[in-house]
């Protein structure tokens, strides 16, 4: 067990959370970032994303990003550089890892960017059900964990406030539960 002011593998971490267009999980719309090293204060990051896609109603109405609100901003692969470094690595933290990972490269390689290595990633919402029996909060959803927790969440699907909630979930989780390496996954493993 690492003394009390020891780094370890779980003290560096960025959390993700993206937003999607329409139901094709193959592009974003949104995408907010939480970096955070032991020593430092977090970094946040977020992005409105032109993914050059169509839009569907129903995500819309879920997040409230309409195609007027992007069609000004860049691209994925204009800000890919400026955020490939908080995927490269280190930890990647996300509420429902499942989603926002592969929809993260897909997106990407519809723009031709393959990266070389797999993410290696923890998801809060399985820590969450290995810890906390659905009846305790009636779901494991985000909004729903953080309102049984105490965890502020401004605006659920907002990209940042969603990413920050999901840091802090993971700090609790950590806090009260621990963390073991055999927990950490790697996205895409081999044949996927």
């Amino acid at each position: 067990m690492p003394g009390l002011f020891e780094r370890n593998e779980f003290d560096t971490y960025t959390a993700i959370d993206v937003e999607t267009p329409n139901r094709y999980s193959r592009s974003i719309c949104s995408i907010g970032l939480v970096h955070v090293e032991a020593a430092g204060e977090p970094q946040c990051r977020c992005y409105l994303v032109n993914p050059e896609d169509d839009f569907d109603g129903i995500n819309i109405s879920i997040h409230g990003i309409r195609p007027e609100d992007v069609e000004c901003e860049p691209t994925l692969e204009t800000i890919w550089p400026e955020i490939e470094p908080f995927f490269s690595g280190g930890l990647l933290l996300a509420h429902n890892a499942l989603f926002d990972l592969p929809v993260m490269r897909r997106a990407l390689e519809r723009h031709g960017i393959y990266p070389e290595e797999p993410w290696r990633y923890l998801c809060t919402l399985e820590q969450s059900r290995r810890h906390i029996p659905k009846y305790a909060f009636g779901s494991h959803r985000l909004d729903a964990l953080c309102e049984g927790l105490g965890i502020a969440l401004e605006n659920h699907h907002d990209a940042l406030c969603d990413a920050l909630a999901c840091a802090n979930l993971y700090e609790y989780l950590r806090a009260r539960y621990g963390c073991a390496p055999s927990q950490i996954k790697i996205y895409p493993k081999d044949g996927q």
